[in-house]
């Protein structure tokens, strides 16, 4: 028998704004039926995800609309499915190194055939091959924050905010925390702008279903610099990155 206050533990308590309105109650509701079924294994559902992922960007490598909007769609049910691994795992209690690992691998496995063909169909269409180098920078730049994210940064905070606010008036450290503060705010009120994996999908199929490529990875750069400089200083200066 299904326990449904178990089923509800097994969403991550601490998540990206997506994945906690949309993809993880979704996967909740598939974990319902799947819970008690015990050949259906947490890797299963992560090499699911991943063959979801190749479907999905091979449709994408096409460069036919109406194509793009269906691996739109699919790249979502990756994420739905990225989300279930996970929730199966906990709720059955059985995480483990390699599931972890596991885990971790494809999902950059999959950003590379998401970005690769997506680049692919823009260039088969179009003949730009000015999408490569923006692929390139978008996948380096989602790479970064993914280490950003999920690594142990050792950067020692010189001082803490409410030391700075106690202890310092130096016009840099006050600039500093009220450009922190702000973005803060702004970052709290635009879901979007949290770049986490599910924001990340989010955003890939929304511009998809537009065929709107280059902009896509316009603004993937455009977030990757801010965060790879906002999250080490932030860090830096005793500031917790959002």
């Amino acid at each position: 028998m299904v326990d449904k206050q178990t089923l509800r533990d097994a969403m991550k308590k601490k998540d990206g704004w997506w994945a906690s309105r949309f993809s993880g109650p979704i996967a909740n509701i598939f974990l319902y039926f799947i819970a008690e079924r015990k050949w259906i294994t947490p890797n299963c559902i992560t090499s699911s995800s991943l063959l979801v992922c190749v479907v999905s960007c091979i449709l994408i490598s096409t460069g036919i609309t109406h194509f793009l909007f269906l691996s739109a769609v699919l790249i979502q049910l990756v994420f739905i499915l990225d989300c279930l691994d996970g929730q199966l795992a906990r709720y059955r209690n059985e995480s483990s190194n390699f599931g972890a690992w596991y885990d971790r691998v494809t999902d950059r496995v999959k950003d590379f055939l998401i970005y690769f063909s997506i680049a692919w169909g823009h260039f088969r269409t179009y003949q730009d091959w000015k999408i490569w180098p923006l692929a390139m920078t978008s996948l380096f730049f989602v790479y970064l924050f993914d280490y950003y994210v999920n690594q142990d940064i050792k950067l020692e905070a010189v001082k803490r905010v409410d030391e700075v606010e106690k202890k310092s008036k130096c016009p840099m450290t006050m600039s500093l925390n009220f450009l922190f503060s702000l973005g803060e705010k702004i970052y709290k009120s635009v879901p979007l702008l949290q770049f986490h994996i599910g924001e990340q999908y989010l955003l890939i199929s929304i511009f998809l279903t537009f065929n709107q490529t280059r902009l896509l990875f316009y603004l993937i750069i455009l977030l990757g610099v801010f965060y790879s400089v906002y999250w080490p200083v932030s860090k830096y200066f005793g500031r917790k990155p959002v």
